[in-house]
């Protein structure tokens, strides 16, 4: 394991009030099919965005059947204020007709079958396969990927496979849980894209990064 990364997600998990494994941004929900809804309308969707639209949409169908009879209109209907609303809308009705048709309205259980709907791709399988199933995986979004390079725990800066290959050699398994939420949150409010606050952050002394831009923001 790197240096100081147990001081590191120690510092982070009380910042952030991780209270239990498997909590990403995007849901509070544990069933299957509402944390993959919510999953695809969180991309490039802002997490007050997601949480509101995705409760309205699933008190209108919570299951497979529901959301391939409620139509891609609807859906599209309620999630209109979510970024890239008509591909969601089209995805997750068809991702329910899928469902219905080939698995009986069941979720698969496994990342490779989750990644067999259309539309899904690693971090969202690895988000159901987290919160839904308990597996220990670490979804790889923009923000991990980002804090990742940063502190050195990958070298890679765009092959998100491959930097979620490097934070599980990084993490046990039985640290694996809280991983993406720390990094998410953390990236939203220091370890930013553009202009990071690292004048602020409360690791910046445990961070090797070296164009830190120390000025307080």
């Amino acid at each position: 394991m790197p240096k100081d990364v147990g001081k590191i997600v120690r510092v982070l998990k009380r910042r952030y009030r991780v209270a239990r494994r498997g909590e990403v941004t995007s849901t509070s929900s544990k069933k299957p099919f509402e944390v993959l809804v919510s999953a695809i309308i969180s991309q490039r969707t802002k997490d007050e965005t997601t949480a509101r639209v995705s409760a309205e949409l699933l008190k209108k169908a919570r299951t497979p059947k529901a959301m391939a009879v409620l139509g891609r209109a609807e859906i599209a209907k309620t999630i209109r204020s979510a970024n890239y609303y008509k591909g969601k809308s089209k995805r997750i009705h068809d991702i329910s007709k899928i469902l219905m048709r080939e698995h009986n309205g069941r979720m698969p259980k496994t990342r490779e079958g989750l990644m067999k709907l259309p539309g899904v791709g690693g971090k969202t399988a690895d988000i159901v396969m987290l919160v839904s199933y308990g597996a220990d995986v670490i979804p790889v979004d923009t923000h991990v990927a980002v804090v990742a390079h940063r502190l050195g725990w990958t070298k890679e800066k765009d092959r998100r496979e491959k930097i979620r290959e490097d934070l599980h050699r990084v993490f046990p398994p039985r640290m694996r849980g809280y991983v993406n939420i720390i990094l998410v949150e953390f990236g939203k409010e220091f370890c930013r894209m553009h202009r990071p606050r690292c004048g602020e952050c409360p690791i910046e002394g445990m961070c090797p990064y070296p164009n830190k831009n120390l000025k307080r923001a």
